[in-house]
């Protein structure tokens, strides 16, 4: 008995072992299941957000090669059954597309002719991406400014509802709709629009701060029988390439906002130590110490003088992270609104084709290359009035001479791309003439397989890639969030806009004062009315972009600045206006959803189309009858008035509904100073050396 009782406890044991074994088998298995279907969910969530990232490549690369009449390379953007939409016109196919993108122009030949002025500026996108992934929809504003120079000079913008394709892992334009909303010759008052526009948005105000749908980001991904920590270190590359990205991009358009304050310590500080400053064909300027003085040169000491605008709109930012990871270019279109009150403005434009370096972990400016395209008189306009290039500085000589000739309009200077075209991989077809030299980045995608992510933890990789990534998903989804401010506003679409705003956000009503809570907001907007956007004879068009986002360390709200250029007036033409201004927006994740928390407008101008912001106040023309020397026509510049004189809502006294429904705090900043200079906070310090800003928000 004694024996049989150890043979059964022997048994017992071996038994109780093998079932630890298998336990424990089974648990490491269901553990690797659970690690392989976290890993397949982020590869998904990295396609589909680069998907986001090369649509908007896409897309932005499309305004560059039209503005230069790149009409090979710009054909070769779209699918080969590609369908263009434009008012009344429908073209169908590639080539087809090609010649009527030509037939604009008035070209028969690649590339534009002297004299001619053909910028399509693109901003405020909202992307979507489908449910498969495999297609998307974008929505964007174009201003364009047309002419060519001694003949004319016009205005046209508009909205595009664009969809796209992926097609043998290339994303492509499948279908371009252009819905035009106002138009006008420079020399006009003001721009002439129609009664109503009926756009067919492709985007919904309550899921507006998503870009890519569930369904998207946990689609299927090919087996692989790599190790799991090869896929994670694979990963980890695309992470960080698309949060490079974002860091390129907040530092490009960083540096414009500091341009406009004449903050030229921050500029500075955004160089590293060797980089170099180069504008039009002033020369080469080397190193930070040297930049700085010749920024003051250039343009003024700081601060701002009473009545001075420095506005330097960045729009359609292009950036290529190299596959080192510690290099990089970015292109960027800049419209410069430029002037003094009582002395001049002047509209200026142009591009940038800079160059980046990642130094202990931190993206600095290598290179600035600012090619200016066009620069005019206000008064005059393009058709009348282009200044050259700006050339070397005797009292401040540069470090080298300028790196190659360059002429601005009415010459034309091909500035050369960084990038290769992003549909078929192959260098730029320039036309014949001036081109250019520029640092060419060789696409990350050509990136050798990376090495396993050894010792780590796959868990713990896993977790941080996971938030990493939703960051950098988060930082499209809240550019779509604002970027649909303008359209609704435009659209007087309160409801809409009201639903965008997270349970407790607050909105700034102009004239009245901060409402806090959704329900608040949505009621207060309606009681502002259509006065505030679209009615038939009046319209406006708030037109965001240069955003600087940045998603806090939860991941459940951001920061983002982003910049205001609006123009609107009567739909007649008869009257105008400009209003520029600074948006420091926060937006919350509310069920998986951004939605706006916090909405703070610094207004830095408003002038009037007609009489531009070197006539404002005490420097606009007298409201008696002018007197115009004999033989010399009246135009709009010598007419005093018109525009939007406080903006939507007023600002001049509160508005009827601050008293019927009164707001719970007023606005933060002063709004309408100019040409007083009061200077807008910032929600960040400068990204390379934290300096403080004068007002850091909370």
């Amino acid at each position: 008995m004694l024996r049989m009782s150890k043979r059964i406890r022997v048994i017992s044991a071996l038994a109780l072992l093998n079932f630890s074994i298998a336990t424990r088998a089974a648990f490491c298995e269901d553990s690797n299941n659970r690690l392989r279907q976290r890993i397949d969910r982020l590869e998904a969530g990295v396609r589909a957000e680069e998907s986001i990232r090369a649509v908007k490549r896409l897309q932005n690369t499309y305004s560059h090669y039209l503005e230069f009449g790149l009409w090979t390379d710009l054909t070769d953007l779209f699918t080969e059954d590609a369908v263009g939409q434009f008012q009344n016109t429908v073209i169908t196919g590639k080539i087809s597309l090609r010649n009527y993108f030509m037939e604009q122009a008035g070209r028969t030949s690649p590339g534009l002719a002297d004299n001619q002025l053909n910028s399509h500026l693109i901003l405020q996108p909202i992307l979507t991406l489908g449910a498969d992934g495999k297609t998307a929809k974008g929505a964007w504003h174009e201003i364009t400014l047309l002419g060519k120079f001694g003949t004319s000079a016009s205005w046209l913008g508009g909205v595009y509802e664009n969809e796209y394709a992926l097609e043998n892992g290339v994303w492509k334009i499948s279908r371009l709709r252009f819905l035009q909303q106002y138009s006008g010759a420079y020399d006009e008052y003001g721009h002439k629009a129609p009664p109503k526009w009926d756009i067919p948005y492709h985007f919904e105000a309550a899921h507006v701060g998503v870009t890519i749908p569930q369904s998207a980001l946990q689609s299927p991904v090919a087996p692989s029988s790599a190790p799991a920590t090869v896929r994670i270190a694979r990963i980890a590359q695309h992470v960080q390439q698309l949060n490079d990205e974002t860091e390129v991009q907040n530092l490009q358009h960083s540096y414009g906002y500091y341009m406009d304050r004449k903050m030229w310590d921050d500029v500075a500080d955004l160089f590293a130590e060797d980089g170099l400053f180069e504008v039009g064909q002033r020369g080469v300027y080397v190193g930070k110490t040297h930049i700085r003085r010749a920024l003051e040169v250039f343009y003024g000491a700081p601060p701002l003088r009473n009545g001075e605008l420095f506005d330097h709109i960045n729009l359609a930012t292009v950036v290529t992270i190299a596959p080192d990871g510690r290099s990089a270019g970015a292109r960027t279109s800049q419209l410069s609104m430029l002037g003094l009150n009582g002395e001049y403005a002047r509209w200026e434009e142009g591009t940038y084709e800079n160059e980046f370096t990642k130094q202990n972990g931190a993206w600095k400016i290598k290179a600035v290359h600012y090619y200016p395209r066009m620069a005019t008189d206000y008064d005059k306009g393009w058709a009348r009035d282009a200044k050259p290039a700006p050339a070397a500085n005797k009292d401040f000589p540069p470090d080298r001479p300028p790196t190659q000739a360059y002429e601005s309009y009415p010459k034309i200077y091909y500035v050369a791309f960084h990038f290769a075209n992003p549909v078929t991989g192959r260098p730029v077809q320039y036309p014949s003439g001036a081109v250019t030299r520029v640092q060419i980045v060789k696409q990350s995608a050509s990136r050798t397989a990376p090495a396993a992510a050894g010792n780590l933890n796959p868990d713990a990789m896993v977790a941080k890639l996971e938030h990493r990534l939703d960051s950098a998903i988060g930082v499209d989804a809240v550019e779509n969030l604002n970027s649909s401010y303008g359209y609704y506003i435009d659209e007087s679409a309160w409801d809409e806009m009201a639903d965008t705003f997270a349970t407790t956000g607050s909105k700034e009503i102009t004239g009245a004062g901060v409402y806090v809570g959704r329900d608040r907001i949505r009621k207060v907007l309606n009681l502002r009315g259509p006065r505030g956007g679209r009615t038939p004879d009046f319209f406006t068009i708030h037109q965001l972009t240069q955003p600087v986002i940045h998603i806090s360390e939860d991941g459940n709200s951001a920061k983002a600045r982003l910049r205001l250029f609006q123009c609107g007036g009567n739909s007649d033409g008869s009257s105008g206006s400009w209003i520029g201004g600074i948006y420091e927006n926060t937006a919350l994740k509310e069920n998986g959803e951004w939605k706006f928390g916090v909405q703070d407008l610094h207004h830095i101008f408003n002038a009037s189309y007609r009489n531009g912001w070197a006539r404002f106040g005490a420097a606009a023309p007298p409201k008696a009858k002018v007197v115009i020397p004999p033989n010399q026509p009246i135009t709009g510049r010598d007419m005093p008035g018109g525009g939007i004189q406080q903006g939507l809502g007023g600002a001049a006294s509160p508005n009827r509904f601050a008293t019927e429904f009164p707001p719970d705090r007023p606005i933060r900043s002063k709004q309408y100073a100019f040409p007083q200079i009061v200077e807008p906070a910032f929600h960040y310090k400068n990204p390379v050396t934290g300096r403080m800003p004068g007002e850091l928000l909370p």
